[in-house]
């Protein structure tokens, strides 16, 4: 009986990882083409394995002797979930809104209701009061809050500088973190930190416009 029960308690956490790792291929596929995004996977922890023994009858119904019969594995258990922070490929767009960040653990800063998220997709547009925001309409952060463009000819540098016309406007708000792994995933393509992230503002880091990184999904695997 109690093999039983540990070979079905064996059987009911593969089918739990297994719906965890279900869950996170299915999430990867639908965000295969969303801009920036990051492909998460599933970590995996065996339980120990048992060494299984059963009585047997000497000459004395008294007298037992344990004899081996082999090991049982009493399964496996989700570990936790871990991000993919590879760089995903480039796509020249030619659209002036369109950036990309070309060092692969530093993120744009985007306000939300919910506070500060951060995000690798690039695709930025205009409100009609002209504040550059991201597709969910969230402002996109400058060093100097809310970034707004009241002009036609926008040059963001390799620096992050926005001009609008000729003249310096803002500097993107771009966030880099010493543990990105503590970073938790949101709806989309945001993140939340938490303070062991360990945000802080890179000293270097460069922005490409008119391109956009796509997601580093790899649909083969």
């Amino acid at each position: 009986m109690e093999l039983l029960i540990r070979g079905l308690y064996t059987g009911a956490t593969g089918m739990l990882v297994g719906m965890h790792q279900m869950d996170a291929t299915a999430n990867n596929l639908a965000n295969a083409s969303t801009p920036g995004f990051r492909s998460s996977d599933t970590i995996q922890r065996a339980f120990p394995t048992l060494l299984i023994q059963r009585l047997e009858r000497m000459d004395s119904p008294s007298r037992v002797q344990r004899a081996n019969i082999g090991e049982l594995g009493i399964g496996v258990t989700l570990d936790g979930t871990y991000t993919n922070f590879a760089p995903g490929p480039l796509r020249k767009t030619d659209n002036p809104l369109d950036v990309a960040l070309l060092e692969p653990e530093v993120f744009f800063t985007i306000a939300t209701d919910d506070g500060l998220r951060y995000t690798r997709n690039g695709s930025f547009q205009l409100t009609a009061g002209g504040q550059l925001v991201d597709r969910s309409g969230n402002p996109v952060l400058g060093t100097q809050g809310p970034i707004y463009i009241r002009g036609t000819e926008v040059v963001i540098d390799h620096d992050g500088y926005v001009h609008v016309d000729g003249v310096l406007v803002d500097r993107l708000s771009i966030t880099a973190f010493t543990e990105p792994q503590m970073l938790q995933r949101q709806a989309g393509q945001y993140f939340a930190a938490l303070p062991e992230a360990g945000a802080y503002v890179p000293e270097e880091f460069t922005v490409l416009q008119g391109q956009l990184e796509q997601s580093n999904v790899n649909i083969v695997t």
